[in-house]
């Protein structure tokens, strides 16, 4: 549909231009090849484009994701035909407060209780009861870095299970009931005040700590907030006293990380086996959080449009991707995708200076500064990193990314690099990494991956 304007050429410039952009952005039904308005029909016409770059996405599987500390335990699974089965098991040490007063000689035994912390869940059959349990480690976890894919042995037999009924998008704590006998034997040494709990040295010694386990059959993965609220409640009470205290042996500044299995066997992600290399998965392309399962984005038609693009004004640019495949509304995808620049090797680029992640910056913000000999160098500001951003009514990943684009126009020595799509909210600190607190997923068809671009032209 051609887009006729009239009396707009005595117009002052300001409005002109004005009226100009609005046509622009407001003709969604225009063919915008055609969109042009005619200030001077004796001198230059300024012309006003629209540009659908279609882009392609490669699978990458990181090399090493950190799980260690991450300020949560991710427990459970699920089994996709796109991700195959996946499980995530989380590991952690216990504490106790060496200052709380132990139950006396005269203290009776109730129960005991394993409190789950859940701030976070993605599920299937909701309506149908989860099982979860936690194993006595048999090796110990050491001060050192793991990764998801580390394990450590544990004992097959539980010493806590449970079943519970969630519910989507809500935080909750449910509680596991702690085995009789593990329980009486715990109870018996506080009592006594064996030497397993002169300090936390001794307890680890006799309870190195323990795995949290789900059923991947169950489809469900449960995100566990580490504290005081996640842990074992030994509950007692004094002769002739009815009333029951609990003494706690929580996950309180405890050690942690999260492991993960993963079987893509017959799957179109069976193929990626060696970290940190792409490959093409065909029609549809995904990533799957904890597993480091991510989409790298092929610029390389962005590229070739700003090389071939002379006298150019970027008045507008957005990525956007989706919609995504089905999911339930228990499963939502990530909220956020970091876009990092890629380097030769499918990792994150970064500044040479003080080895800080390169990324596209927020809409408005540099993205070049200077550095100490005045060389232009990508921009890590205040502001932060831009992230695509998940529209759950269009259940589209979606951004502008004008400045960006608009600097790699006009700054050569910006690398015009790939990008790597992360899991992780700008505004979160860096422990506090969404690649490594969930198995929340998403799959995109690759002809619904683009870049869309509104530019100006003199001519």
């Amino acid at each position: 549909m051609k887009v006729t304007t009239t009396s707009i050429t005595n117009l002052p410039a300001k409005l002109a231009c004005s009226l100009l952009l609005s046509l622009t952005f407001a003709s969604s039904c225009t063919d915008p090849t055609d969109i042009g308005l005619e200030l001077d029909p004796n001198t230059n016409q300024i012309g006003v484009f629209y540009k659908e770059i279609p882009l392609s996405a490669s699978l990458v599987l990181i090399d090493s994701v950190n799980t260690t500390n991450s300020s949560v335990l991710v427990a459970g699974g699920d089994i996709s035909s796109y991700f195959g089965r996946t499980e995530s098991i989380g590991y952690s040490r216990m504490a106790f407060n060496p200052v709380t007063t132990k139950p006396g000689e005269d203290a009776i035994f109730d129960s005991a209780r394993f409190d789950l912390n859940i701030i976070g869940l993605t599920s299937e059959d909701m309506d149908e009861l989860k099982s979860f349990s936690a194993h006595q480690l048999t090796e110990p976890i050491l001060d050192t870095v793991y990764y998801n894919f580390d394990q450590l042995a544990y004992e097959e037999t539980a010493f806590a299970t449970g079943s519970f009924e969630l519910e989507a998008n809500s935080d909750t704590t449910v509680s596991m009931v702690v085995e009789e006998a593990f329980a009486q034997d715990l109870f018996s040494k506080l009592q006594n005040n064996d030497p397993v709990f002169e300090n936390i040295f001794t307890f680890r010694d006799y309870f190195p700590g323990f795995a949290l386990k789900g059923n991947p059959d169950e489809e469900t993965t449960l995100t566990i907030q580490m504290g005081s609220s996640t842990g074992m409640r030994l509950y007692y009470h004094s002769e002739g006293d009815t009333t029951s205290t609990a003494y706690n042996i929580t996950t309180f500044q405890s050690r942690h990380f999260n492991g993960v299995i993963s079987d893509r066997t017959g799957t179109p992600t069976e193929i990626v086996q060696v970290p940190n290399t792409a490959y093409d998965p065909g029609e549809l392309a995904g990533s799957k959080a904890n597993l480091g399962l991510i989409l790298k984005l092929d610029m390389e038609p962005l590229r070739t449009f700003l090389d071939t693009a002379h006298n150019i004004n970027l008045n507008q640019a957005s990525l956007e991707m989706g919609p995504t495949e089905n999911f339930s509304d228990s499963k939502l995808p990530p909220s956020n995708l970091i876009m990092y620049f890629a380097d030769e090797n499918n990792k994150i680029q970064t500044r040479e200076a003080d080895g800080a992640l390169l990324s596209v910056q927020r809409e408005n913000a540099p993205q070049v500064a200077t550095d100490s000999e005045g060389n232009y160098i990508p921009a890590v500001s205040s502001g932060g990193s831009s992230a695509l951003i998940f529209d759950s009514e269009k259940y589209i990943y979606q951004q502008q990314i004008t400045s960006y684009i608009n600097a790699l126009y006009r700054f050569d020595e910006l690398d015009r690099t790939d990008l790597l799509l992360y899991p992780r909210t700008p505004s979160n600190p860096s422990y506090i990494n969404d690649l490594v607190r969930s198995l929340r997923e998403y799959i995109v068809n690759q002809n619904s991956i683009s870049l869309k671009i509104y530019y100006s032209k003199l001519r």
